[in-house]
């Protein structure tokens, strides 16, 4: 009985679970936070996991666009170069800028993924990562690349989950502010001591 335990203890260790549970310990620690920051988190995991993937997608597309003609007879290149003609962009000027933003977009979500790391573990500091990272990568889209490309090639989808996330950050900032000044993190919670 025993070597059977040792044995699936050893098994256990030999399978990649340990080390991602590891990983998931360092990063986000040992102890859940409160319901309110899990629902904030889990939101904007989802929202960032759509636009960090999406900024992958199109930079690689982009990249590896004369693989993507040469095996599926699509013209990525003709498509983006007429594209940026009718946004008022140099053809080539286009494709390079476009690249260069989906690049920077990479790094950006980056940033706010150390942002909800850190919200996870209820640090104010995820608004240093979590604001800079979002607002660098609004002003790159809005003033690299044009207003044109944002209001006409951006889905109402990507401009509704952008406000929603920077929105519940932000509210989720002042509680959590207002929590570390003795308050309480919820709209209903009880009020400070310092009232009563």
């Amino acid at each position: 009985m025993e070597t059977q335990q040792t044995e699936h203890h050893e098994s256990l260790l030999d399978s990649p679970i340990p080390l991602l549970l590891r990983a998931r310990n360092f990063l986000f620690g040992e102890e859940k936070p409160d319901g309110y920051t899990q629902v904030t988190f889990y939101i904007n995991l989802v929202i960032w996991a759509i636009f960090f993937l999406w900024s992958c997608i199109s930079y690689f597309a982009i990249s590896l666009r004369s693989v993507i003609e040469e095996q599926k007879s699509i013209p990525v290149e003709g498509i983006l170069m007429n594209r940026g003609i009718e946004l008022g962009f140099q053809p080539s000027d286009f494709l390079d800028r476009l690249m260069t933003f989906h690049l920077i977009s990479i790094v950006c979500w980056i940033a706010v993924f150390i942002g909800l790391v850190l919200l996870w573990r209820k640090d104010l500091r995820f608004a240093y990562f979590f604001f800079g990272g979002t607002v660098f990568y609004i002003g790159v889209l809005l003033f690299y690349l044009n207003l044109d490309y944002y209001s006409e090639d951006t889905t109402f989808f990507d401009k509704i989950s952008f406000i929603a996330m920077n929105a519940l950050s932000i509210l989720y900032f002042f509680l959590l502010k207002k929590e570390e000044n003795g308050g309480s993190l919820s709209f209903f919670g009880e009020e400070d001591s310092d009232d009563e």
